[in-house]
């Protein structure tokens, strides 16, 4: 007890409290500065070693010194009788107050003002939140000029962001509505798969500096006009007709736009003709990219030049930078993968500062929210220290709105995220229906799940939406066999060219349920082609039991830049627990350590040939 009420005395406890209070805010800003300066990841840990390091210094300080009316002196040194601790301790007592009110203002303004999305359950945001839903098809050129195509197109696009915008519509996005440019479906069929209650189509017919715009809004129920309107205007005034048409549907709609949201509809878009229509090309490209993964990087080249001129007069175009680091990716991936040599020394290392470059701009462009959360998770898991990945995954995986997720997927899925993301994907349905990526990847994460019926289900739902590509049949392929329906005609199916396997597909059937000696041959053919990639080739070994090659691709992929992104995707569409062991990736056990992730993953698919 005498030591207890010395501590008190010398104010210990009181410093101990302040301290851990001033090094929570100082974390805190640690957080937002290192994005807005372009610091490097290790800073936020570098600071928080500091931290922690000096917490018993500052205790022990505090012990041994006394500040007087003289200045500091050492404890000993001063006259009991003279000791102003109690006078120090009160003072302590206030700047104790003041910072534990600093620390709750900024917890509230992060939990009710910056936070990644509203109080919402995430039930309701998957079911719409009760918001009024509308679709804008892509409006229709009436003229044949070189780019009145893509005039058109971004035009409906920056209608479809203004109205985004607005808290009380629920929009459905681009990549859903697009889906049906050209088609001439009626709009209540259009409407049922979008799962919306109103459309919105229109269109464009340019003349040189001259344009005649057409816009309707349609209730899809009984295909009545709510609102209809048509514009002659020049180029110069697009802008002024775009707003109009966006406030002309919001009130069509019943909502009410006070000063604030007219304000902020003016300032959403590119609000710049030309970039809009570079930006629109962009699109195009990225998306014949993602339909052949073969050559995509040197599709996505081409996206980003489409890209770079629209950010010349839109810097802060946030959707263009965010797509832009998805070439810097696939090329860090290539190279590590082993798709392909580096065309010069030291291209593997510069993709990856790309893609961090690409993120700092995308993140600094980005309002607070949700998916600039993504981003961030998304950026550490490229960097070279996971250290804050647990926590950025926890904000990440927060309720959002309409939110979009690339490589994550892989990188954590298979770490016992599956459930959580699942859900995210979730949510971008509900805006956008049709989308590739939610359509793609929720049957996979099933699959490590343990769950291949439901995995089967969702593909026949995205059939079902008219939404399949060609990554579906190989999903199907999967989810039939963690399904364990091995009987199914579908695993009997011819492979397809443009699919996700780069390996025949007929190694895992035979593993699994089949000739375990042909799937043994299978593998030794597609190691001995000259085409055959490391990382390929790394989960045929893992598949047909072949530990010691297994290791050995996996150590050559773990020397190169970018070899977590290429390691990770390896255990997660192997689906078979550990493909290699991790004392043979010293750099990937580096990460998976810092992250604190299980290791070895879960087993979804338990192949009889793969004994480890």
């Amino acid at each position: 007890m005498s030591l207890i009420s010395e501590l008190k005395r010398r104010n210990v406890f009181r410093v101990g409290i302040a301290y851990v209070v001033v090094a929570w805010l100082l974390l805190q800003i640690s957080d937002t500065l290192v994005p807005a300066l372009r610091l490097p990841d290790w800073f936020n840990s570098g600071v928080a070693l500091l931290l922690i390091l000096g917490f018993p210094i500052a205790l022990l300080f505090a012990w041994a010194f006394e500040l007087t009316p003289e200045g500091l002196k050492k404890e000993k040194d001063v006259v009991r009788s003279e000791s102003v601790t109690q006078v120090t301790g009160r003072k302590l007592d206030k700047v104790i107050i003041g910072l534990l009110a600093v620390t709750l203002g900024y917890f509230v303004l992060d939990k009710f003002v910056f936070e990644s999305a509203p109080d919402v359950a995430v039930d309701e945001i998957t079911a719409g939140g009760g918001a009024k839903t509308v679709a804008v098809l892509p409006f229709v050129p009436m003229s044949s000029g070189d780019d009145d195509e893509y005039f058109a197109d971004g035009l409906t696009e920056e209608i479809l962001n203004v109205l985004a915008k607005l808290p009380e519509l629920q929009v459905t996005a681009r990549t859903s509505s697009f889906f049906f440019k050209g088609q001439n479906i009626p709009i209540p069929e259009i409407a049922e798969q979008l799962n919306v209650e109103h459309v919105v189509e229109g269109s464009i017919r340019r003349d040189a500096e001259q344009v005649r715009i057409t816009a309707q809004l349609i209730r899809a129920a009984d295909g009545f006009h709510l609102w209809s309107q048509h514009y002659d205007r020049t180029i110069d005034s697009i802008f002024a007709v775009q707003e109009d048409i966006a406030e002309n549907i919001a009130a069509a709609l019943d909502v009410v736009l006070d000063d604030g949201a007219r304000e902020m509809m003016r300032k959403t878009g590119i609000r710049d003709v030309e970039a809009f229509i570079s930006y629109q090309k962009g699109l195009e490209a990225f998306a014949a990219a993602h339909a052949n993964l073969e050559n995509i990087t040197d599709a996505l080249a081409i996206a980003n030049e489409h890209f770079d001129r629209a950010l010349q007069s839109a810097p802060d175009l946030v959707s263009a930078r965010i797509l832009k680091t998805d070439l810097a990716g696939h090329v860090v991936f290539d190279i590590a993968a082993r798709f392909r040599d580096e065309k010069y020394a030291g291209e593997g290392r510069e993709a990856l500062a790309a893609h961090q470059k690409e993120a700092d701009l995308a993140r600094q462009a980005m309002p607070p929210g949700n998916q600039r959360d993504i981003l961030n998770l998304e950026r550490a898991l490229f960097s070279d220290d996971w250290t804050a990945v647990p926590a950025r995954i926890k904000k990440a995986m927060q309720p959002g709105k309409c939110p979009a997720l690339n490589w994550i997927n892989e990188f954590i899925g298979q770490y016992g995220w599956a459930e959580e993301i699942i859900r995210k994907h979730r949510e971008a349905l509900v805006c956008d229906p049709l989308g590739f990526a939610a359509g793609a990847f929720i049957p996979v994460l099933y699959i490590w799940l343990e769950d291949g019926d439901s995995a089967i289900q969702e593909i026949e739902n995205v059939k079902a939406r008219d939404a399949a590509h060609s990554w579906m049949d190989d999903a199907l392929y999967l989810a039939t066999l963690a399904a364990g329906r091995f009987d199914d005609p579908v695993l009997q199916t011819e492979q397809p060219e443009d699919g996700w396997f780069r390996y025949d597909r007929r190694i895992p059937y035979e593993a699994l349920a089949g000739d375990p000696e042909l799937a043994w041959q299978l593998a030794e053919e597609h190691w001995s082609a000259d085409d055959a990639d490391d990382w390929s080739s790394l989960i045929v070994a893992a598949i047909v039991g072949n530990r010691e090659i297994a290791n050995e691709l996996a150590a050559r992929i773990d020397g190169r830049p970018g070899s977590s992104l290429a390691l990770s995707a390896a255990v997660f569409q192997c689906f078979c627990g550990a493909p290699f062991d991790l004392e043979a990736t010293p750099n990937y056990k580096a990460r998976i350590e810092e992250a604190g992730f299980a290791w070895p993953p879960d087993k979804p698919i338990d192949y009889p040939t793969k004994t480890w």
